[in-house]
């Protein structure tokens, strides 16, 4: 028991390390552009084009990745996900042009996938099918958004090369990798015991697709929630709210402290089963819908109301909301847990990907129109978690009744 304890322990580390590191890719391009548009002999634009690399590997990858995270060993995998973010961290520094950039950062969103991948279905597993590990994947993500900002700050201080922000991160890699190596990971969950991953399967063909429709369909929107939101929030309030630019900047405080108390109830109530998941994932939906409302239906809405509101949205949308519906999802069919989550931050990574397309055609001269349309987003999750329950309620009626 200790030794699998032990093994349990490591993989944890190893992964929660490696999502550091997925914190420092998601923001470390833009914390950096000045350098990168210099040492690419660009302008801002060509420079910011990069980023959106991270979101094509990340389209390419999840489906494939996801099927093999069901076929082959996982533990390589994650060694793969630790190898590709070394190669983006490592070279991005020495690069000389923007092709070069757009291939190492694709090779970043690859990473991201192939991590995803395995985390999600191998925290499940070691936390008994609670939800509670895969939310702090959120913690650890946000704590790398952290980390990095100050490590820059550390080295502009000292005038020090801008290219040992991304070498600290191989660091972090490194430690990963030891830990892993000495982990033992189960291929896949069936590899477990079959208590420790509630299966809520059906050999019904139309029950499958109905579950697939909705859980697809709730990764992309949830992530379209929280990316559209977070783009926008600042702009709005300035524009249309006459809020002072610090003020507004503020309020995006508010959203990430929502969202660290967000993710901290979630790992309590879901790791210590005080509340069900499914109801879990109910009470946060509505939360987020009723905040919103707070926040954009009344212009004339004082400013500490509008903060709570943030703050009740930061904790709903952004506090493991996401997290509990791959929990939810995977339930459906243990067994093809890797091909579920590949496919489902798929469909999230395709909302990053649209959102802002659709959203910024629109915002320049219907802004506000653009941020009520979140409410309408809102609903729609509400009504998926709504059919998702009612269809749940029915399948189990129907295996009550047959046995």
């Amino acid at each position: 028991m200790k030794i699998k304890n032990l093994n349990s322990i490591q993989t944890q580390i190893s992964i929660y390390l490696i999502y550091i590191v997925q914190g420092f890719a998601l923001i470390i391009l833009a914390q950096t552009i000045v350098s990168l548009t210099h040492i690419w002999q660009t302008n801002l634009a060509g420079a910011t084009s990069v980023v959106s690399a991270i979101g094509i590997g990340k389209l390419i990858a999840y489906p494939l990745l996801g099927e093999l995270a069901d076929h082959i060993s996982r533990k390589r995998l994650l060694f793969s996900a630790i190898c590709t973010y070394a190669c983006f961290f490592a070279f991005i520094p020495l690069t000389m042009a923007v092709w070069q950039g757009m291939i190492l950062t694709t090779l970043a969103g690859i990473a991201n996938a192939e991590l995803d991948a395995v985390a999600y279905p191998t925290l499940l597993q070691v936390h008994h099918g609670k939800s509670s590990g895969n939310v702090l994947i959120k913690a650890m993500i946000s704590l790398g958004e952290g980390v990095l900002p100050l490590i820059i700050l550390l080295l502009d201080d000292r005038r020090l090369w801008f290219g040992w922000a991304f070498w600290s991160a191989i660091i972090l890699l490194i430690g990963a990798a030891i830990s892993l190596w000495y982990s033992k990971i189960p291929n896949h969950l069936m590899d477990a015991t079959h208590e420790q991953m509630p299966d809520t399967s059906t050999n019904n063909n139309e029950h499958w697709y109905l579950m697939n429709a909705i859980f697809l369909s709730y990764g992309f929107f949830a992530m379209w929630l929280m990316v559209h939101f977070t783009q926008w929030v600042t702009q709005y309030f300035e524009t249309i709210g006459h809020y002072s630019s610090m003020h507004a900047h503020l309020l995006m405080t508010s959203y990430s402290i929502g969202s660290v108390i967000g993710v901290i109830t979630v790992f309590l109530l879901t790791n210590r089963q005080i509340l069900s998941e499914k109801l879990l994932l109910i009470v946060m939906n509505l939360v987020s819908f009723f905040s919103l409302i707070i926040i954009l239906v009344d212009q004339n809405q004082s400013s500490m109301i509008v903060t709570i509101g943030v703050t009740l949205f930061g904790i709903s949308a952004a506090g493991g909301a996401l997290q509990l519906g791959i929990g939810q999802y995977i339930a459906q069919k243990p067994a093809a847990s890797g091909r579920l989550t590949g496919w489902y931050f798929f469909s999230s990574s395709l909302a990053i990907f649209i959102m802002p397309l659709i959203t910024g055609h629109f915002a320049e001269n219907n802004l506000q129109q653009v941020m009520q349309s979140l409410i309408f987003v809102a609903l729609i999750n509400v009504v998926l978690i709504l059919v998702y329950l009612w269809v749940s309620r029915e399948t189990n009626l129907k295996k009550d009744g047959g046995q």
